[in-house]
């Protein structure tokens, strides 16, 4: 009896704590009506902005260029001369490099100056255009440079050309020299415009032209 008492007491003790509990809370009524006088407190909160997508990036407009070169200062001239019947206008451009060049085509050494000369006219009247006399004292004073060329393939052919036109005593010699050449760049060639600039650059067989995209 006397645990059961015990165990009643607390019972009670605790419905007791609980209806106190209970009567201390806040009337869930009066809050909605609190809410209710507050309202001109309440503020709306917009929904977020959804993320714009993001724009693809525009590619950028491809153009095709034609790149020729490289020519020497006497090449370059006669190069001009013919590219200007083509009116390239602004689409054609110039840039000067320094390259080596590894082959010479030339005439070997006359005995005098005199000689010399009249070497190189009759080379003009075969048609030889690049014709530079060195009258300079030094290793190569009184030969006639016709040509030099990067690789050996170019020297060589242009030899074979020289040949078809009479010049007999031509040689091609290994000789690396520096120096200052031009390259072009022809922007959005046509065909036809193509088809000129591959003719042309079989006269030059020295000389590389390659297509591609245009440098920015």
């Amino acid at each position: 009896m006397k645990w059961f008492a015990i165990s009643l007491l607390a019972v009670n003790l605790i419905l007791g704590a609980y209806a106190l509990l209970q009567g201390t809370r806040p009337n869930p009524d009066a809050q909605i009506v609190n809410l209710q006088m507050n309202a001109d407190k309440i503020r709306v909160i917009p929904e977020p902005p959804k993320p714009k997508p993001r724009a693809r990036p525009v590619e950028q407009e491809r153009t095709a260029c034609l790149t020729w070169g490289s020519f020497d200062a006497l090449e370059i001239k006669r190069v001009s001369a013919a590219l200007s019947k083509l009116e390239l206008g602004d689409r054609l451009d110039s840039r000067e490099t320094q390259v080596t060049t590894n082959w010479w085509v030339y005439m070997p050494r006359q005995r005098s100056r005199a000689n010399m000369q009249r070497k190189a006219n009759e080379l003009r009247e075969l048609g030889v255009v690049d014709v530079v006399t060195i009258p300079e004292p030094g290793r190569w004073q009184y030969a006639i440079s016709l040509g030099a060329f990067r690789r050996e393939a170019g020297a060589r052919s242009y030899l074979a050309q020289l040949r078809k036109k009479g010049v007999r005593t031509a040689v091609v010699e290994k000789r690396v020299q520096k120096m200052t050449q031009t390259t072009l760049t022809i922007r959005a060639p046509s065909t036809s415009e193509s088809a000129s600039l591959v003719e042309l650059a079989t006269k030059y067989p020295g000389s590389d032209m390659r297509a591609g995209q245009c440098p920015g």
